[in-house]
């Protein structure tokens, strides 16, 4: 039952993230649209229609999570541990249960940094030494759902801000450092 119920979690989770991105290809197209030469009303109220159900189907699913977590004690409990870290929201946390089917199958952080595709790789052969990177093999929902947790917390989290701070001037490129914090948030 429980099994079941996190698979369901996961779903939802997927689904939502999907309409997300429909959302977003719509605002792309209404942008375009409404920067053009000339003026679609018609295509504008069938754009404003779908943003609407957009926007409702987002909510149902959110609610339905919510009501599917109330169900279960023990996934309420994990749920507010992880809503504690300044700058995880509720959408991010049930996001990071839901793929790790509840950490039920992680035994440590390691294996939990390899599963999202946190975990360094170095690019190197004889002579040549490339640059290290993140490996990118893991899940990719958890990989996206950590970005804007991570931004947050770089701004308000009292640990994450100082480590950021730390690494950001010894990296080439931000998002280097961001991508560090991510990896310390999942490990959180």
């Amino acid at each position: 039952d429980r099994r079941q119920r996190q698979m369901c979690i996961r779903d939802r989770s997927r689904e939502r993230a999907t309409i997300i991105k429909e959302r977003s290809i719509e605002k792309n197209r209404n942008h375009a649209m409404t920067t053009a030469r000339f003026e679609h009303k018609k295509a504008l109220r069938r754009f404003d229609k779908r943003m609407k159900l957009l926007n409702l189907q987002i909510e149902e699913i959110e609610k339905e999570l919510h009501e599917l977590v109330l169900k279960d004690a023990v996934l309420k409990k994990k749920l507010a541990y992880l809503m504690c870290i300044p700058g995880v929201s509720f959408v991010s946390s049930i996001t990071v249960i839901a793929e790790t089917f509840g950490f039920s199958l992680i035994t440590n952080s390691k294996q939990l940094v390899s599963y999202c595709g946190y975990d360094v790789v170095l690019k190197e052969s004889g002579n040549y030494q490339g640059q290290s990177r993140i490996s990118k093999k893991g899940n990719k929902h958890i990989r996206a759902i950590l970005h804007m947790p991570s931004m947050t917390a770089v701004r308000v989290n009292p640990t994450l801000k100082p480590f950021y701070e730390r690494l950001k001037p010894k990296k080439a490129k931000p998002i280097v450092a961001l991508v560090a914090v991510q990896r310390k948030l999942l490990v959180l």
